[in-house]
């Protein structure tokens, strides 16, 4: 999994959860990240899809082999262009020039890092429901050294 910025935070906020669940995750940037195989599904969040170092690592993981998903405001970008899935959250930005039909009076991006959240808490619920797992059995998977 991979994002840059408050992306990156809400990446690491759903692989967290992921985790309690009892999947296998990894986030980019870790030290113990393993080597992406053609087996896995690399999960990207960019509100632009062009960050540049998110760009390469899409690039590198199209040339692995791996499935590549994306969450997005744009799906024409670069990411979008070779993303094998691909989820649009219409939420404005400054740094894409696209027409939501709204603005927002939050500054920057806040509003797809928050999107990101409620999307990535949703699909949580629907994995929690198919794996049937529940939030005590996801608790005992919870860090306990803090």
């Amino acid at each position: 999994m991979a994002g840059a910025g408050r992306s990156g935070f809400m990446i690491k906020a759903f692989a967290m959860r992921l985790m309690h669940i009892g999947f296998e995750v990894h986030v980019v940037g870790e030290t113990t990240t393993p080597n992406l195989t053609a087996d896995d599904l690399f999960i990207i969040a960019s509100g632009s899809g062009t960050t540049g170092s998110l760009v390469s690592m899409a690039q590198k993981a199209k040339k692995i082999g791996a499935s590549l998903a994306l969450l997005t405001i744009d799906r024409n970008s670069p990411i979008g262009n070779v993303a094998d899935i691909l989820l649009s959250i219409a939420a404005p930005s400054p740094k894409v020039q696209r027409d939501t039909g709204f603005t927002s009076i939050q500054p920057m991006g806040s509003l797809f890092e928050q999107s990101l959240l409620l999307v990535f808490d949703a699909i949580i619920l629907m994995l929690m429901e198919s794996q049937n797992k529940t939030s005590d059995v996801m608790f005992t998977r919870h860090a306990n050294l803090e």
